[in-house]
């Protein structure tokens, strides 16, 4: 593991904020749920609370959730045990110039280290402050642990982030009996894979629908979960903070100057005004603060990545190294068997550092293609934009979603090698280069239509020279 000290002395403390067993006071989870909300961005598109639509077999609308607040910072302590008694503080990922505090531990907290500081800010704070680099890989493969773990609980299960998942326990009491029971049997999984200091740290809620659950499990204190039945789950909602709500920031602000603290204020709104104020958001936030929006868990599937690594029998730091490394892992795993007769949409590239830790990045191809210029030139360019903090033991590669098989265009049209190669091109047969039809394509995505237009002779013998061309619009 990657570390560097402020200081070379350590200062004894006590456990870290999120990690105790218990807290003094009971509104504490108000301003933990009121932080952020971005963990409801799933993985792949889209957020795990998603409209209602109707109901599938597949969905479960009695939700578990498990949550383990600053996950990664306590995979790190439980993986280097020595640092759980100091000012800990986890850097922020894919920040190369001016790093930022992305976690910290409870004594950097009250030395006055928040998150999303500069380190040069938080060293000043705190100079015995520990800084610790991330190692995505090391979480990456924690939360597969997780997963994999609970599926013998039930099938239905939807990630929301690292170190937050959500758990279908729909028809479940005829296995394992009361809900208290299912989660003792859940938590008892995770006793399997993680340490006991690690489990006993995790806030669990149950209720109906994943909003509820989430809220539920926000309340929650460090083995003493929280059930709600759905009779209960409005008054609930009664003291809930207004920033738990899954919508717009600039929502949840307009509402707090507007005086409305809880859930259980907006709940006196009526709909038409909310509506008219914040539209979609208000109507929605409406729903889920009177318990008459459910949104069921859904289980998510991710196809199985196809993995490939290059290891350098001395620590590699050129880039035009990692290049060429990069196109022979693109060649090794499009020529493996699991990928054929499909094509690549998104990829990811990592990376075991010199020292330790590690190092991702990864994208989205704007078509599923199956050409390796095409899918590691995206990734060259995340390179350039975040390159690997230092030299690269091993480089990785996975593909991690698919399309449909894809075209050979190369078999079957004519091979266009460029307007400059090729001499001037006949556009009214049909003779587009290929990165050009591209081109059109991305900005009718990005704009709604295609801004180019092509010069077309209309009365060449004119003696007006308005009428002896026309422009018309190039769609190709």
């Amino acid at each position: 593991m990657a570390r560097s000290r402020a200081s070379a002395h350590s200062v004894p403390t006590r456990q870290g904020r999120g990690w105790a067993h218990d807290h003094s006071t009971d509104s504490d989870w108000l301003n933990t749920a009121a932080v952020d909300t971005s963990w409801a961005s799933g993985p792949g598109a889209g957020t795990v609370f998603r409209p209602a639509t109707a109901r599938a077999s597949t969905e479960s609308r009695q939700a578990l959730c498990l949550w383990l607040p600053t996950f990664e910072l306590r995979l790190e302590l439980v993986r280097s045990p020595e640092l759980d008694s100091t000012s800990v503080a986890l850097l922020s990922p894919d920040e190369r110039t001016r790093r930022t505090v992305w976690q910290v531990s409870e004594r950097a907290h009250e030395a006055g280290v928040r998150p999303g500081q500069l380190v040069s800010q938080a060293v000043s704070l705190c100079t015995s402050l520990t800084l610790l680099e991330p190692d995505p890989a090391h979480y990456d493969a924690a939360v597969d642990t997780m997963l994999e773990a609970l599926t013998e609980l039930t099938p239905v299960i939807e990630p929301a982030g690292r170190g937050r998942v959500f758990l279908g326990m729909d028809g479940l009491e005829r296995l394992f009996g009361s809900s208290t029971r299912q989660v003792d049997r859940a938590l008892s999984l995770l006793f399997r894979v993680f340490p006991s200091p690690l489990v006993a740290a995790t806030r669990a809620g149950m209720a109906p629908g994943k909003f509820g659950a989430w809220v539920a499990a926000a309340s929650a204190r460090s083995g003493r979960p929280v059930i709600v039945p759905e009779p209960r789950l409005r008054w609930f909602f009664t003291e809930c903070p207004i920033g738990s709500l899954p919508v717009d920031p600039l929502v949840i602000q307009r509402l707090e100057r507007l005086g409305v603290r809880t859930l259980g204020e907006l709940q006196r709104f009526p709909e038409p005004a909310l509506v008219a104020q914040f539209g979609e958001d208000g109507r929605h936030a409406l729903a889920w603060a009177t318990a008459r929006r459910i949104d069921p868990v859904r289980p998510w599937h991710r196809p199985r990545p196809i993995r490939v690594s290059l290891d350098f029998p001395n620590p590699v730091g050129l880039t035009g190294t990692l290049h060429s490394a990069l196109d022979r892992l693109v060649e090794r795993s499009l020529a493996r068997p699991a990928r054929r007769g499909r094509s690549v949409a998104g990829v990811r590239m990592g990376a075991h550092l010199e020292g330790g830790g590690s190092w991702f990045v990864e994208t989205a191809l704007r078509e599923p293609t199956s050409d390796r210029e095409r899918i590691a030139a995206p990734l060259r360019a995340k390179m350039a934009i975040v390159p690997p903090p230092r030299a690269v033991e091993t480089l990785l590669l996975e593909l991690t979603e698919f399309g449909v098989q894809s075209t050979q265009t190369q078999l079957f049209d004519r091979n266009i090698d460029g307007a400059r190669a090729a001499g001037e091109l006949d556009f009214n047969q049909g003779e587009v280069p290929i990165s050009l039809r591209d081109a059109v394509k991305e900005l009718k995505l990005r704009i709604g239509h295609s801004p180019l237009y092509r010069v077309v002779e209309v009365d060449p013998w004119s003696r007006i020279p308005e009428r002896r061309h026309a422009l018309l619009s190039f769609d190709p």
